[in-house]
């Protein structure tokens, strides 16, 4: 008899929103990159680490760069955070995509009782007399699908609700590869994790190609 593995997301929406794929940190994801072959910099984990807003590495622990800043003090956006930190992730992101995508779909939590073979998604709320609606994938499967749908980009954004709102013309940049998306968390009982999700409606937008 074979076992399979089956990781299941379900959105409860009539519209789609991100799925959560994978909630870490900093250092958390740097570690499960290092210890599955793919080589993190200590340079990069510094970067990802003022992308967190980890404390000590946040505009708030240089009063220095606070006087003229618009944005939130409690972090650094993508486009702020080290240099040459950045850089080594967006190689990372364009050489080791497939690599990096399949870790967070079948090894991000360690105590899973088997390792997801596919990926079983309910798509939307339905009432007891609809027929639920529901896609599913093999990871090998859905690994090529989010390739083929885009490789690493970011996308503009501006923080237009909480208590840092950004000033008209301002904007951050969003990483993303693929179906999945990368931001921080910010909430605030986690305010320095790592939150990875599922592009909302990926799988609608997979079958009609690149975004």
């Amino acid at each position: 008899m074979k076992i399979y593995g089956i990781s299941t997301k379900q959105c409860d929406n009539t519209t789609q929103k991100n799925a959560q794929l994978y909630f870490t940190t900093a250092r958390g994801f740097a570690k499960l990159l290092n210890d599955n072959g793919l080589q993190v910099s200590d340079i990069a984990v510094h970067a990802m680490r003022q992308f967190c807003g980890d404390v000590g590495f946040r505009p708030l622990d240089k009063p220095n760069e606070l006087e003229d800043r618009k944005s939130d003090p409690r972090r650094y956006f993508w486009e702020e955070i080290n240099p040459l930190g950045r850089r080594d992730w967006e190689t990372l992101f364009t050489d080791k995509q497939d690599e990096i995508t399949r870790l967070l779909l079948q090894k991000a939590y360690l105590d899973d009782p088997f390792t997801p073979d596919f990926l079983l998604h309910k798509t939307k709320k339905a009432n007891f007399w609809e027929n639920i609606e529901v896609e599913i994938y093999s990871i090998d499967e859905l690994i090529s699908h989010s390739r083929d749908y885009s490789g690493y980009s970011v996308k503009p954004y501006s923080v237009r609700k909480g208590s840092y709102r950004d000033p008209a013309g301002v904007s951050h940049q969003a990483p993303r590869f693929g179906i999945v998306q990368m931001q921080r968390g910010g909430q605030a009982q986690h305010p320095e994790q790592l939150q990875f999700n599922l592009e909302a409606g990926y799988f609608y937008k997979i079958k009609q190609g690149r975004p």
